[in-house]
């Protein structure tokens, strides 16, 4: 087996394994490898708190989630808050399943949280993340 084919084996995967490198250090001082689950996972966590136009090459790639932080909180921001959400996935990456999205209002500052069950072959796993007023603050003094 030849490097190439090497890399393909243990980074890449196949149909039915996928495997990625996390930009974590595992105990042994390398890069964590994720596999399976886990590389969705990642990755959708990346896609949803990326705010639209922060990516060079790619500025649609991420989320318009934290333009939603002021909204008003009801039901319409929820449904487009989850539309938001199902059509970033779709588009950057489709590989798990979507079981459901929650979105849920925080009680004592503007934001929300987001829940997402996902599946994955025969893995179950969620994403979360909350989407606040500190983080639209962050992201502001940073651009």
């Amino acid at each position: 087996m030849n490097l190439l084919d090497r890399f393909n084996a243990q980074i890449v995967g196949s149909d039915s394994k996928i495997f990625d490198i996390s930009a974590k250090i595992s105990p042994s001082g390398d890069f964590a490898k994720l596999k399976d689950l886990d590389v969705i996972l990642s990755s959708w966590n990346a896609i949803l708190l990326t705010p639209i136009g922060t990516y060079p090459f790619d500025p649609d790639f991420g989320s318009r989630l934290l333009n939603f932080v002021f909204e008003p909180a009801d039901s319409q921001t929820a449904k487009n808050i989850e539309n938001e959400i199902a059509t970033k996935l779709s588009r950057y990456d489709d590989r798990g399943t979507v079981k459901s999205i929650t979105v849920k209002y925080l009680p004592n500052r503007k934001g929300f949280t987001v829940s997402i069950l996902v599946k994955f072959q025969d893995f179950e796993g969620q994403v979360s993340a909350i989407i606040d007023d500190s983080a639209y603050f962050n992201f502001l003094r940073q651009s």
